[in-house]
Parts: C-alpha cells; structure tokens; sequence
C-alpha cells in the first residue's frame, strides 16, 4: 500500500511554459504602451529600457513557474509546494474540500489548459483557503475536479447526459440593460475615454467634443449614455453567460459552465446547498425579472463584483422560480413560491414611518427655505415616491414555515425572498430596538455556514419568533432571554 508520503510529486502540463508568458505580458501591455509613448526624448529613454527589463523579468517568472511548483493528490490530502526564493508547502485534508472549479482564458483553451481552483469554504481567506493549479491539461482538469469532490469520472460520449436544470436562452440578454452592469458600463466607457484623451493629450480633439457637447441638445447626450449601457451591458452578458448551463451532479450538487472568452465550470457539493436566493432588484423587477442564487457553504469571492453564489443570469420570473426549486429539489410551492403569512400590524406601520420619516424631514426643509415654486413640485414629488416605497416595502414582508425550510421575503430596492433548509440552520440570534421592543416585535436572524452567514426574518412577534425556533431547533427555546435593555441574544447548536 502506497502512503502519502510515498506518492510521487506531479507537476503541471508543460504547455504553461508558453501560456504564462503570453497571460503576464498581456497584463503590461497598458503600462508598456504609457512608457513607449511618454519616453520619446533622450532623457526619458531610460523608461524604455527599464520597461523592457520589466517585461523580460516578467517572462522569467512566468517559466519558473513550472520548476517551482509542484502537487500530489492523497488518499486524505491535497498538497502543493510553489515558490522561487521563498517555498510554501500547502497542505488541506480533502474532507475540507468544498469547491474544485475550472476556468480557461482564451490563452489557456488555445492550448487545451485549464486553472483548477481548490477552495476549502473559508470565508475569511488565509493561504489554505484556496490552492490553485495553474494550469493543467483539460481532460486532466475535469477528472481533478470530480476526484477531488468524488463525483463519477467524466464518462464517454456515449454515457447518459446529466439532469439539466436550466439552459441559456437569448431572450435573457433583455434583463442585461437593468442591471447594475449596465451603469458599470457606462462609468468604465466614458471614464476610460476621458482619461484617455487627458493622458495622451489629446488637445484639438478635446476642444472639439467640448465645443460640440455645449451646442448638442441634452437628449442627444442621454441618447448616448443609452446606447453605451444598452449595448455595453448585452456584451457583458454575452461573454459572462455564453454557453450557461446548470445540471444536477451525481452526488445531488450541481455543475454551472458559463463564458465565451473565459470558460468558467463551478462545482456545488450536494450537502453544502443550504437554500436558494431569488433577488428582484427594482429595474429587473419592473421587467418582470429575477435572478436565482444558491447559498452554499465554500464560495469566495474572486473579485470580479460577480455574486459567488449566482446560479444563472436575470432571467423572467417564472423561469427563476423554477431553476430556484430545482436547485433545492423541491416543489415550486415550497420553495420561492410558497404563500407567505403576513406579519402583525405594527410591522406594517414601521414600514410606513420608516419610509415617511425622512421624507417629511425633507420636505419640512423645503417648505422653510421656501423656493417657490420648486416647493410645489419637489415636495409632492418626494412624498409620494416615499410613500409608493413604503407601500412596497410592506407588499415584500412576509415569512413561512415549510415541512423542509424556513422561508423569508422584505426588500424593496431589492426585493429577496430566502428558503433555508431547515438542517442548515446553524444557530440564531435575535435583535430588538427601542421602537421594536415597544411594538412588541423582534428581528429574527437565522445564522447558516452559507453566504452572508445571517438571514434576517424582519419584524415579526416575539411569541412567533421563539415559536420558529423552537419549531426548526427544538430544546434551544430555552436558553433564549432578551433582557430589559433589548440585548441580543446569540444561541448555537
């Protein structure tokens, strides 16, 4: 029998040998362009030579890659060494492993690669929170993957297909424009184009877009803006969700491949899912949109501003409820499509106050600085916006009690409704204001391993509250006390 200790050091494909270059020069390009152009005289020519040197040394670093990093796959462990001048040798037990998922820039599927991410569920980082293979061959790379979350190695093209649950549609790309994508986009674009013109002087250029922007009527320029989200926010759709596919895994988890240029394959363990997320934002909500997220246990943030646990794009509403059913393997009915029980009445008048306090506020400022007559337009204006939130604010409150999970809806900017299994309440911790504890009311927060970590069921009855507990947790009712000052109270299992 073969130990650990005796399994040999693998490393990684040899093609990285040219990939790596290739990737890290890409990166230099804007900085190599900058010192080309402001290195011209004879006294800056030293920017260019030190530019060249940065982009040989970068070159080497990329090589050394492959002769400083090693990995082997254990029985129990997963361990890479990395490292030029100073080694690290990271050790994680496979049963900390939460996530194994692939993904290939363009460079990396040129040459038949792939970056397996080995992420262990640590939300707080550190250097065992991830391991990264960077890169290994495909085929290598799909094989890694089930391994290491022991799945069925990837079968013939003849084994039957998995369960799919959802699949890109082209009509989608209509919820691209209301999204927060969209604005992003037009910041970057106009943003990148003005400090552009600035870095590079473009003077005459300048002069010419001022002077035709102060004779253009305003609509035209909104027009532009228009077009750029419209148009900006369908190209990122298109390279983010290209070829999107959600199918169920052998072991109940599931598989999510998406991406044009960048392939992206992320891997949800089964018994780590410990419910679903439909979140309505008002502009997808207006267009009768959702996007459906999976809470789980492993995922980290890569940075992109990209939610981790995002199990498809904003997609029509009914098609939401349906991959969010899917993904817990229940009925739509007792998932996002539960019926909700409303919450008492001095929930719903702090909905109103809440909504209408700073608005009255503000219009009390208005009326005393007295610009008439902006005051007859703006105070109207901002008093019945305040009260068409408060409205929707009360319409999304509610919460249900399901044979398998805890449901819970509030939100109106962003409406969210959670479904939480009942196993993957962890503990609870319950808050109480001044305002609340004289109504009577108390915030309830069920606390999960999974995502934000606390799902808030928002103003409900205190006796309804401890009834919840008790319901999901039995025999921690008990330990449960808010004391006279409206302390919080953190109990877990």
């Amino acid at each position: 029998m073969i130990t650990a200790t005796q399994l040999p050091w693998q490393r990684l494909d040899r093609r990285m040998l040219v990939v790596h270059p290739i990737v890290d020069l890409a990166k230099l390009v804007p900085v190599l362009l900058v010192i080309a152009i402001t290195g011209g005289t004879a006294d800056d020519r030293w920017r260019l030579g030190g530019g060249l040197a940065l982009a040989v040394a970068v070159m080497l670093y990329g090589v050394s890659r492959w002769f400083t990093t090693t990995y082997r796959i254990g029985a129990d462990r997963v361990e890479l060494r990395t490292g030029l001048l100073r080694r690290h040798h990271h050790s994680v037990h496979r049963d900390r492993i939460r996530t194994a998922d692939l993904t290939a820039n363009p460079a990396h599927r040129l040459f038949g690669l792939a970056v397996v991410r080995v992420g262990t569920g640590r939300r707080e980082g550190g250097e065992d929170a991830e391991l990264t293979l960077d890169a290994v061959a495909r085929g290598e790379a799909e094989r890694l993957r089930a391994l290491l979350l022991r799945e069925a190695v990837p079968a013939g093209p003849d084994a039957p297909a998995a369960p799919e649950l959802a699949r890109l549609r082209w009509t989608w790309v209509r919820f691209a424009p209301l999204t927060f994508s969209a604005l992003a986009v037009v910041g970057a674009v106009w943003f990148g184009l003005l400090r552009l013109a600035e870095e590079f002087s473009i003077r005459p250029g300048t002069q010419v877009l001022e002077e035709t922007a102060g004779r253009a009527p305003i609509w035209l320029g909104a027009v532009a803006l228009l077009v750029t989200a419209v148009v900006g926010a369908a190209v990122v759709f298109v390279e983010g969700w290209w070829g999107y596919r959600l199918t169920r895994a052998d072991d109940g988890g599931l598989v999510l491949r998406r991406g044009l240029l960048t392939r992206r394959t992320l891997s949800l363990e089964g018994r780590r899912i410990r419910g679903v997320e439909l979140d309505e934002p008002l502009l997808v909500r207006l267009g009768r949109g959702a996007r459906p997220l999976a809470l789980t246990t492993g995922l980290r943030s890569d940075g992109s501003g990209e939610h981790v646990g995002a199990v498809g794009p904003a997609m029509p509403r009914r098609e939401a409820h349906r991959v969010a059913a899917g993904v817990l393997g229940v009925g739509e009915d007792e998932a996002t499509r539960t019926r909700l029980v409303r919450h008492p009445r001095a929930a719903l008048v702090r909905r109103v106050t809440r909504s209408l306090g700073p608005a009255l506020l503000v219009a009390a400022v208005l009326l005393v600085l007295q610009r008439v007559p902006g005051d007859f337009v703006l105070v109207p204006v901002v008093l019945g916006l305040a009260l068409l939130l408060a409205v929707d604010r009360i319409r999304s409150l509610g919460h249900a009690l399901t044979p398998s999970a805890l449901v819970a809806r509030q939100g109106a900017w962003v409406r969210r409704t959670v479904v939480l299994r009942r196993g993957g309440v962890i503990g609870w911790r319950l808050e109480q204001s001044l305002t609340q504890r004289r109504a009577g009311l108390v915030t309830l927060h069920a606390v999960t391993a999974a995502g934000r970590g606390r799902y808030e069921v928002l103003d409900v009855d205190t006796a309804r509250a401890l009834e919840l507990v008790d319901e999901i947790t039995p025999g921690l009712l008990a330990p449960f006390v808010i004391d006279g000052r409206g302390a919080r109270s953190f109990v877990r299992r």
